[in-house]
């Protein structure tokens, strides 16, 4: 493929962010694939500590404790898993939109390339690339083509 995840050696970049880059879709997949995993961790992880922070209010006996165990759960804890979940589900979702444009501007390019590949092969050494598609073109010894 045309990117590279890695910066290919050579003179650093420009300040505009230039540079070689090759996206391998397995290992971004298997990156991908990781972190989800570990987002379906964190939500059973979220929900084990709601159930504990119950489970600890409960055997308390005592609403002051379990009030504010609810609120320490409710407006801490879980406010924060929350934001851990949402941003992992943001950063998965752009990570694969990019791969995906990614992908689909290489075959782009490749088919263009092929194209334009094939249009070469069949012109002939002689022909102009400058002139007139347009134009007569020269078929033999004193012949002429519209």
């Amino acid at each position: 493929m045309k990117f590279d995840m890695h910066q290919a050696p050579g003179p650093p970049p420009s300040a505009g962010g230039e540079g070689n880059f090759d996206v391998t879709p397995q290992v971004i997949g298997s990156v991908l694939s990781d972190v989800a995993r570990q987002s379906e961790t964190n939500e059973a992880m979220a929900r084990a500590l709601e159930t504990a922070a119950a489970n600890i209010a409960s055997a308390a006996q005592a609403w002051p404790v379990a009030e504010q165990l609810s609120g320490l759960n409710t407006y801490v804890l879980q406010r924060s898993m929350l934001i851990i979940e949402t941003r992992m589900r943001n950063n998965i979702t752009a990570v694969t939109d990019v791969v995906n444009i990614l992908l689909s501007a290489d075959q782009e390019m490749s088919g263009t390339a092929r194209t334009s590949s094939a249009q070469a092969a069949q012109a002939s050494i002689m022909d102009d690339p400058l002139a007139d598609p347009n134009a007569p073109t020269r078929a033999g010894p004193g012949l002429w083509i519209q």
